[in-house]
């Protein structure tokens, strides 16, 4: 593998940590409960920091991630004494899981790293499938997926009742808890990250795997190594998954941020999950696109330095994120829980951004590795790496 395809990979990782701290922000200001709810926003300027946010960065980035986990398995795989390599892998694994568990319980509900520990088991398994097998896995995983929403659509009604009765009560528990002090914090975060696991395994779970096969197919293919190649071919699907993108996603912004009517017929319910599984990934691959066009022209040159120094400390800078949110809004910390409206928390994202990427290249100046990624590569490894 060439120096540009790995550059490009923590490209993408770092562009990637933008997305992904700009949907999990609203998580940490104010009770789960609220989020794309009709009592979330007070004026207008915080209903369009919520709507950037679902047409963006909802479901597109959690996507993107998952495509460079399995672009990263294949890698795995590759390097490395081959005696060792299911050992290495599963060890992994396992490290991942337990600061996943960690991650969930002290700092943020919304947990990636537990998810891809539990289905990069899956993973494992398919691994001496070819590539159109990968690709035909990811399709049955996007189906699965669609299904998965349809369901969720049907069941919204009963959740929901459910839900508003109980709604003041969760809400003055929670504003309480994450008000307090660090252990109240985490009792909250804790009962939140149990209530959140049946979201996760219908929402995002399927996605997760289809893009595991994806990404481990394209690492197959090493659509990287030769860009201009790779481009050619995938200019003659950008039109159509820019219109998906587009359409798609306008859609979701509707139906997700209570634009469009209440009561809908149980056909549209159907439309919106066709729609709202697919037009994510066709926007994520739209981001993938034009990084791709910008990353391997000479535009780039002084950019590359900020978002590659993230996508190498991707773990670190993920966590560390979680724990300046955490600081900002608990009571342990500065208190802004549920003080702030949906825009002042967008803009948030992009100097939170700024400061971890301004410390990543520092960091990077000093060490190799950021110290989630030592901790996980020395487990990993079995011995302490340098």
């Amino acid at each position: 593998m060439n120096s540009n395809r790995i550059g490009f990979i923590d490209f993408l990782r770092g562009f990637a940590l933008f997305g992904i701290l700009a949907v999990n922000l609203p998580f940490f200001s104010k009770p789960m409960y609220l989020i794309a709810s009709l009592g979330e926003n007070k004026t207008l300027f915080d209903c369009i920091g919520s709507w950037i946010v679902a047409f963006f960065f909802e479901s597109k980035f959690y996507v993107l991630f998952s495509f460079l986990f399995g672009y990263g398995f294949y890698i795995q795989l590759t390097n490395g004494p081959k005696n060792s390599t299911k050992a290495r892998y599963f060890r992994r694994i396992l490290g991942l899981g337990i600061l996943g568990i960690l991650h969930g319980i002290f700092l943020f509900i919304g947990d990636i790293l537990l998810s891809y520990a539990i289905l990069g088991v899956l993973l494992w398994f398919l691994r001496n499938r070819s590539i159109p097998q990968l690709l035909r896995l990811s399709l049955y995983f996007l189906v699965l997926a669609i299904i998965c929403r349809i369901g969720m659509s049907l069941a919204e009604g009963y959740f929901k009742s459910e839900l508003e009765s109980r709604l003041p009560q969760l809400l003055e528990e929670s504003r309480k808890a994450y008000l307090g002090g660090f252990w109240e914090n985490t009792k909250q975060r804790t009962i939140d990250t149990i209530l959140s696991i049946p979201f996760l395994v219908f929402y995002q779970w399927p996605n997760v795997l289809s893009m595991f096969c994806f990404g481990f197919a394209a690492a197959k293919g090493s659509i990287f190594s030769d860009w201009e190649k790779t481009r050619s071919g995938l200019r003659k699907f950008f039109p159509w998954m820019l219109i998906i993108g587009i359409l798609g996603n306008g859609l979701y912004t509707l139906h997700s941020r209570h634009i469009l009517p209440e009561n809908i017929q149980i056909i549209w319910k159907f439309v919106f999950a066709i729609t709202d599984t697919a037009s994510a990934p066709a926007l994520t691959f739209c981001y993938v696109y034009l990084l791709g066009n910008y990353f391997f022209s000479e535009r780039s040159f002084g950019d590359k330095p900020w978002f590659e120094s993230m996508g190498k400390l991707s773990l670190s800078i993920y966590i560390g994120e979680s724990f300046v949110c955490t600081w900002i809004f608990c009571g342990w910390g500065l208190g802004y829980f549920d003080q702030l409206g949906s825009y002042l928390v967008l803009l948030l994202t992009p100097f939170i951004w700024i400061f971890f990427s301004i410390v990543a290249l520092i960091w990077k100046r000093f060490f190799t590795l950021g110290p989630m990624e030592w901790a996980l590569r020395s487990w990993t490894y079995w011995k302490m790496i340098r």
